[in-house]
C-alpha cells in the first residue's frame, strides 16, 4: 500500500510539472499561437520555410552578381588625373591639357591636347602595366605617376 502511495504521489508530482510547462509554453506562445489551429500553424511554418528557401537563393543570385561586377570593375577606369599646362609661357593660359586613365591593373591611355593660337594637337598614348612604349613629355609623365599614385591616396 505504501508503495502504490508513494507511487501515486511522484506521478501526481510530474503531472503537476507537466501542467506547469505546458502553461509556461501556452504564455509563452499563446499571442503566437492564438486561435491558430495546428493546420495554420503548419502551413504557416511551410510558408516559411519557403520564403527562407527563396531569399537564401536571392541572396547566392547577388552573391554571384557581385562577384562578376567586381571581376568586371577590375578593368574599369579607376585612376585617372587632369594636368593643365601651357606650352608656351608667354603666350596664352593654360588651355592645353594632359588626361590619364587607368584601370586597377594600370592599364589604360594618356591622351594629351597641345593647344596653339592656329591649331590643336591631341595625342593618345597606349598605357601597359603603368609603362608607355612611347616617349613621354614632362607633364604626361607627372600625370602618369599622379594617376598610379592616385589609388594610394585614396585607400588611406
Amino acid at each position: 500500500m505504501l508503495i502504490l502511495t508513494i507511487l501515486f504521489v511522484i506521478i501526481l508530482i510530474a503531472f503537476g510539472f507537466t501542467l506547469w510547462k505546458f502553461l509556461q509554453l501556452q504564455k509563452s506562445y499563446g499571442q503566437f499561437l492564438q486561435g491558430a489551429e495546428s493546420k495554420q500553424i503548419e502551413q504557416l511554418i511551410k510558408n516559411y520555410s519557403k520564403d527562407v528557401d527563396d531569399a537564401l537563393h536571392k541572396i547566392d543570385e547577388l552573391a554571384e552578381f557581385v562577384a562578376k561586377m567586381h571581376t568586371q570593375s577590375q578593368f574599369s577606369i579607376s585612376k585617372q588625373s587632369l594636368i593643365r599646362f601651357n606650352p608656351f609661357g608667354d603666350t596664352g593660359g593654360d588651355q592645353s591639357f594632359v588626361l590619364t586613365l587607368l584601370d586597377n591593373h594600370n592599364n589604360g591611355v594618356i591622351i594629351s591636347s597641345v593647344h596653339a593660337r592656329t591649331s590643336t594637337r591631341i595625342y593618345a598614348k597606349e598605357i601597359s602595366n603603368g609603362l608607355s612604349k612611347y616617349n613621354l613629355s614632362d607633364e604626361e609623365t607627372i600625370s602618369l605617376q599622379k594617376a598610379l599614385n592616385s589609388k594610394k591616396k585614396r585607400a588611406k
